[in-house]
């Protein structure tokens, strides 16, 4: 299945990741603990989290758990997102470890192609 992001208007064409510390006007918290609503699309289930953090998920069945619910985020939360100038996604995870915030940045890269670019971590 191919994997879209709904049209919009296309504001957004820099991305970045940090830790949930980061405290930038672009946070974007994507967290399962996260407290902005708006965002809770873009979070693993716990059952995701907690299936890594005992070593009963595989990064490769999470990745795959995770693609999946990609495509269930609302199109009004992707219109949402990509209307920002910038957007600085935040999770727990140390900056080189495996991490969902890491999977949703390559899908959209992979999915919007020369439109957006990974600008790398912040501190």
């Amino acid at each position: 299945m191919k994997h879209t992001i709904p049209y919009c208007y296309h504001v957004l064409s820099k991305i970045y990741t940090a830790h949930y510390s980061y405290k930038g006007s672009d946070r974007v918290d994507i967290t399962v603990k996260g407290q902005d609503p708006l965002w809770w699309s873009f979070a693993p289930t716990w059952e995701m989290v907690m299936g890594i953090k005992k070593n009963v998920l595989s990064e490769e069945d999470y990745t795959r758990k995770y693609k999946q619910s990609i495509l269930r985020v609302p199109i009004q939360t992707w219109d949402k997102l990509l209307k920002l100038e910038e957007a600085t996604f935040v999770c727990f995870c140390s900056k080189d470890s495996f991490c969902h915030r890491n999977l949703l940045v390559d899908y959209m890269v992979e999915v919007l192609g020369d439109r957006i670019e990974y600008c790398g971590w912040r501190e």
